[in-house]
C-alpha cells in the first residue's frame, strides 16, 4: 500500500468521523432548538408601532405584546401584538401558571385567586397560543394584567374560534397587527372588586394587503358558528369604543379602516 492509498483511507475515515459528529450535533443540539435560530428578533418587535388606542394608567411592554392597564378597571383596556406565520408556528412548551403582575401597583394588582368561584374564566387578551415563540414570551401572557373576567361560554366557543382564526390568517394574510380588549358598562357589576366586561373587541390589520377587520362580541354565550355575525369594519369598532386604532398608518392604511372586505377575510383560511 503506497502513500496515496494511505492518504485516501485517511480522508475517508476523517470524512466518516466528521459526518457522524455533524449528524450528532444537528440531531442532538441544532434540530431540537431550531426555533431559536430565527426567533431571536421576535422580542424586538414594537407591538405599539401603529399607536395606542386610548390613554391608560400603566403601559407594559412584553416580549410578545404590549398592553395599557386601567387602575380603575383593574384590567388592561387594550393589548396589542404583532404576529406572523413564523412567530405563531414555533409552539414551545407553554407556561401554565397565572401570576399577579409585580409591575402593577399593589393596590390594583389582581391575583389568580380573585377569579376563583366567580363563574368566569381567566380570559387572555394577548393569547397564549399566538405568543409562544419562547418560554418567556408565553409565560408573560399568564400575567393577570393580561387577563379579564370572561364568560366561559364565550371564551371556549366564539372567542377561542376567533383567536384560532387569527392565527390561521398569518398563513394567508401575512404579518398582522392585532389589538384586543374589554368594554364596560358605565356601572359594571363587580366581583372581588373587579368589573365584569360587557363585551370584548378585536381589530386586525394585514400589513401586506392593507386590509382590516373588527369584531365586538358580547360577554355571554356566543357559539363559534355565529362568529361572523359580529364582524364589522374597524371604523365601526372605533365608533362603538371611542378608541382610535392603527392611527400611525399611512393614508391607505387609514382608509382600510373604513371598509370591510368580508369575503376576503372569510377566504380559504376560514
Amino acid at each position: 500500500m503506497d502513500s496515496a492509498d494511505i492518504m485516501l483511507i485517511g480522508v475517508i475515515a476523517f470524512s466518516f468521523a466528521a459526518g457522524v459528529i455533524c449528524h450528532y450535533v444537528v440531531g442532538t443540539h441544532l434540530w431540537p432548538n431550531r426555533h431559536k435560530i430565527y426567533t431571536w428578533w421576535f422580542p424586538l418587535r414594537n407591538h405599539k408601532k401603529l399607536g395606542e388606542p386610548c390613554q391608560t394608567d400603566v403601559v407594559l411592554d412584553r416580549d410578545g405584546y404590549s398592553l395599557g392597564f386601567s387602575l380603575e378597571r383593574r384590567c388592561a383596556l387594550w393589548a396589542a401584538y404583532v404576529i406572523s406565520k413564523k412567530s405563531v408556528g414555533v409552539d414551545v412548551d407553554r407556561g401554565v401558571r397565572f401570576y399577579a403582575d409585580p409591575d402593577i401597583p399593589q393596590a390594583y394588582r389582581v391575583k389568580p385567586e380573585d377569579f376563583t368561584n366567580t363563574g368566569y374564566d381567566k380570559g387572555h387578551l394577548a393569547p397564549s397560543a399566538a405568543i409562544d415563540f419562547s418560554v418567556k414570551s408565553n409565560s408573560e401572557t399568564f400575567s393577570m394584567a393580561n387577563i379579564s373576567l370572561q364568560d366561559p361560554k364565550l371564551n371556549r366557543q366564539a372567542w377561542g374560534a376567533l383567536e384560532a382564526l387569527v392565527r390561521r390568517w398569518t398563513c394567508t394574510k401575512g404579518k398582522l397587527a392585532v389589538v384586543t380588549g374589554p368594554l364596560y358598562h358605565l356601572r359594571s357589576k363587580r366581583v372581588h372588586g373587579i368589573p365584569i366586561p360587557k363585551s370584548f373587541y378585536k381589530v386586525v390589520y394585514s400589513f401586506k394587503h392593507k386590509k382590516s377587520i373588527g369584531f365586538i362580541l358580547p360577554n355571554t354565550d356566543v357559539k363559534a358558528g355565529n362568529l361572523w355575525h359580529y364582524a364589522m369594519s374597524v371604523r365601526d369598532v372605533e365608533k362603538e369604543t371611542g378608541y382610535q386604532f392603527f392611527d400611525k398608518l399611512g393614508k391607505k392604511g387609514r382608509a382600510a379602516k373604513r371598509t370591510l372586505d368580508l369575503s376576503w377575510w372569510k377566504g380559504p383560511s376560514s
